[in-house]
């Protein structure tokens, strides 16, 4: 890009040049008689020059012009557009092996003006793989790294439903993404379909950065996040958006979640959304905190340091409980 003064400088000095050189002439007529200056060869070829027009008159980056699509200041326009993922989850997590196993239906809504022939996921949990791109990334005397490795998201089945019909799916996975590759792409202006994913993982330990487990004296604490492959963005700015996940932040469509997470009796599940059936997982004194919770300006604790370890802070009975949560219009959960 050319600056603006400097390029009036240039102009500047190629107007003072001649004026230079007139001034000195002034001065040397004065001395003629004594030093007459060689006449001129007509004949010679004048210097070459280095001046190169393209570059002086180079075209200037501007932002991106206004479209029907964004404003001038980034704003929605009048054809804005926004793709949607929709979930519904059923997990599981043995805390004895530390594996969280799980089954999902992404229905994925294609409002853009374009059909889409492959889809992308985020494999989030492949940044703990031993050949994971991030470990190259973040092993600098500055960088964190991980002290240990897992085998990633382990893809059990991968298949697309359209209008009630499953059939496997094409995919590729690299590093900490999936690509799905469809048999007829997806219409746009609405276009929907269907992505059932069943998958299993290990928690990692301390190591893990946002999501672990750590033992404590009341037991183990769970610490999950980024526990189920996730749709990437598709936008009217980049197309899809296919950047690795090297633990830095993420981008991700919004949409409706319902999800469901099993595990022993003896623990309790914190979620996002709304709590579906506290009747099956909480006792009477703690739904009744619960719903004071609801209408309170002061924290209320469901279960209180004190009853930490005391049985009848659980349901009776035994084995297993399953946690059903609801959040709607969220990009995570």
């Amino acid at each position: 890009m050319i600056d603006r003064h400097a390029l009036r400088g240039a102009v500047l000095l190629a107007s003072l040049g001649p004026l230079a050189a007139a001034g000195c002439s002034r001065h040397a007529d004065v001395q003629q008689t004594a030093h007459a200056a060689p006449a001129a060869d007509p004949a010679a070829a004048p210097p070459a020059s280095s001046f190169d027009p393209l570059e002086t008159f180079a075209p200037l980056a501007l932002p991106d012009p206004v479209n029907a699509y964004r404003a001038g200041n980034g704003a929605p326009g009048p054809a804005y557009w926004q793709n949607r993922a929709d979930y519904v989850i059923h997990a599981s997590l043995d805390p004895d092996t530390d594996r969280l196993s799980g089954s999902e239906v992404i229905t994925y809504t294609n409002n853009s003006p374009q059909g889409l022939a492959s889809l992308w996921i985020q494999l989030d949990q492949n940044i703990y793989r031993e050949d994971a791109r991030s470990r190259y990334v973040r092993s600098g005397p500055n960088q964190r790294f991980f002290g240990g490795h897992t085998d990633g998201d382990v893809l059990e089945s991968v298949e697309i439903g359209r209008q009630g019909r499953l059939a496997k799916a094409d995919y590729l996975v690299s590093d900490t993404r999936m690509q799905i590759r469809l048999a007829q792409p997806l219409a746009p202006h609405g276009g929907r379909l269907e992505i059932h994913i069943r998958y299993h993982y290990t928690v990692p330990g301390a190591f893990g950065g946002r999501t672990g487990h750590i033992p404590t004296k009341n037991g183990e604490i769970f610490d999950v996040a980024q526990w189920y492959p996730r749709m990437a963005v598709y936008d009217d700015l980049r197309g899809w958006d296919t950047l690795p996940y090297l633990g830095t932040e993420f981008y991700l469509e919004y949409g409706d979640f319902d999800y469901s997470v099993t595990v022993p009796r003896d623990m309790l599940v914190a979620g996002s959304g709304e709590l579906q059936n506290p009747r099956e997982v909480l006792t009477a004194l703690e739904r009744k905190r619960l719903q004071q919770a609801r209408t309170s300006d002061a924290t209320v604790m469901i279960r209180p340091a004190e009853e930490v370890g005391d049985p009848r802070s659980r349901p009776a009975g035994k084995g297993t409980l399953t946690w059903h949560f609801r959040i709607n219009q969220s990009r995570d959960a």
